[in-house]
């Protein structure tokens, strides 16, 4: 099974990095200023356009400087189907009982 059909959230995070990369180069601005506008720093902002877990809060302040609807951040052709969203939901919650698990050892 590829990597992007056995964790779909990764493939929508990647895809809206993808977007904010493309506005932010579009808009000539550097990963480290549109930081500063949004109250970040350029490693965050790497993360962000790589992939990596962004709050709501970030998409609507990076839509804000990037003069976008924050729906235009979040628009993928990416296809998530109620199974591979039950996946995600129960490998996060054996992590979290793993770790839960760890921490009572202790």
């Amino acid at each position: 099974m590829s990597s992007q059909k056995k964790y779909p959230e990764k493939q929508f995070l990647e895809a809206v990095g993808n977007n904010i990369r493309t506005l932010r180069q579009k808009k000539g601005m550097t990963l480290e200023a549109l930081g500063v506008d949004i109250g970040t720093d350029k490693s965050n902002m790497l993360r962000i356009e790589q992939g990596k877990n962004v709050t709501v809060l970030t998409i609507l302040k990076l839509s804000t400087f990037l003069e976008v609807d924050a729906h235009q951040l979040l628009k993928v052709p990416v296809q998530i189907v109620m199974e591979d969203m039950e996946r995600f939901v129960t490998r996060k919650k054996d992590k979290m009982r793993k770790k839960e698990k760890s921490v009572k050892k202790k």
